[in-house]
């Protein structure tokens, strides 16, 4: 699970980031979280020609882009991807 985030974060992505530590260790050793953050993420921001951030992309697929999402909505799209 790819989470990007702004620099400095909005309350969005503070949330977004909050949430991706929470799940890294709800679900350690089935889940890799990386956080791209400012500068570091726009390859990567670019390549899956995001629009804006918050996002997280699972499996190289965007799954939620603009918000940070629910955990109901984490666990779907996590359920989706396989987990």
């Amino acid at each position: 699970m790819e989470v990007f985030s702004g620099d400095p974060p909005c309350i969005a992505c503070k949330d977004v980031l909050a949430l991706a530590d929470e799940y890294a260790g709800k679900h350690k050793g089935k889940l890799e979280v990386i956080k791209l953050i400012g500068k570091q993420a726009m390859a990567k921001f670019e390549e899956y020609k995001l629009g804006c951030t918050p996002a997280i992309v699972i499996n190289e697929k965007i799954r939620i882009e603009g918000i940070c999402p629910s955990r109901a909505t984490l666990d779907n799209a996590l359920k989706e991807a396989g987990l």
